[in-house]
């Protein structure tokens, strides 16, 4: 997807806010529902945004109100998130390596949506590799959106953006096959979220996250504070009891120090 041009939408797979009818209709600037007529209108970046057929929009905590602020997506990708599991985990784990263990947890998986994307870099990491890979790249700030299809290559055709929180998505139940989520999970609603995640993904589906887990070493204390902004540290045991209760079941669990990928499959 790209900020110029005319992309193309995956409108059978978005549902509708207002009446969770399955199945948009694209025309000119905007998409809307054919059921209850419901407009959703098309951001800058291109980004379908369905925030206003919210009744209300969430309060944000600290931690999310931080993507909001200019120049926030380009240094999150560009100045943090390269070097971020080095400096996390004590280990060289360069970009490289971090697409090598995320493609391995996700497979051939398709069509994919990167939950959480701020300016893109898992959809790029992923990308870079199929070209050709469906993925959409959701977020609640239009601020890393920008970033995000800033970034974005014209080859990648089926590259979509879309604005939505994380609790209440909108796409079609049943239609993914995989969604990942990147450094993401420690700031959303988690169980209203898992809850959406098993709704979207098919039978099998994927998800596979990255996430910061509780830290028994020097970056508790540090961790008790950054708790005070509305980020999460969720064990293993809190992960996947609330998996269980959504209806997914923990496939592959991996530690590096304060840093968890896992796998999870809807049962």
């Amino acid at each position: 997807m790209t900020t110029s041009g005319s992309p193309s939408y995956p409108t059978d797979l978005y549902r509708c806010l207002a009446c969770d009818h399955e199945g948009l209709v694209e025309a000119w600037d905007r998409l809307y529902c054919p059921r209850c007529g419901q407009l959703y209108p098309l951001l800058s970046s291109r980004a379908v945004d369905f925030l206003g057929a919210l009744p209300r929009p969430r309060s944000l905590s600290p931690a999310q109100s931080i993507a909001h602020l200019p120049g926030f997506a380009w240094s999150y990708d560009h100045l943090w998130r390269p070097w971020a599991l080095s400096l996390l985990t004590g280990e060289p784990f360069d970009a490289s390596r971090e697409a090598q263990v995320l493609r391995e947890l996700l497979g051939e998986a398709t069509p994919v949506l990167d939950l959480g994307t701020t300016g893109g870099y898992w959809s790029r990491l992923l990308l870079r590799a199929a070209p050709e890979r469906q993925i959409l790249g959701l977020d609640l700030s239009a601020g890393v959106l920008e970033e995000a299809a800033r970034c974005s290559d014209p080859a990648w055709t089926h590259y979509s953006l879309l604005r939505a929180p994380a609790e209440r998505l909108p796409l079609v139940s049943g239609s993914l096959g995989a969604v990942i989520s990147g450094a993401s999970l420690n700031e959303i609603p988690l169980e209203p979220a898992l809850q959406e995640i098993a709704r979207v993904l098919r039978p099998g589906g994927i998800l596979v996250t990255l996430h910061s887990q509780p830290d028994p070493g020097w970056g508790e204390g540090i961790q008790q504070i950054l708790k005070l902004t509305g980020l999460q540290f969720p064990s293993r045991a809190q992960l996947e009891a609330a998996c269980t209760a959504a209806g997914l079941r923990l496939d592959r669990y991996l530690s590096f120090g304060p840093v968890a990928w896992v796998r999870v499959l809807r049962t």
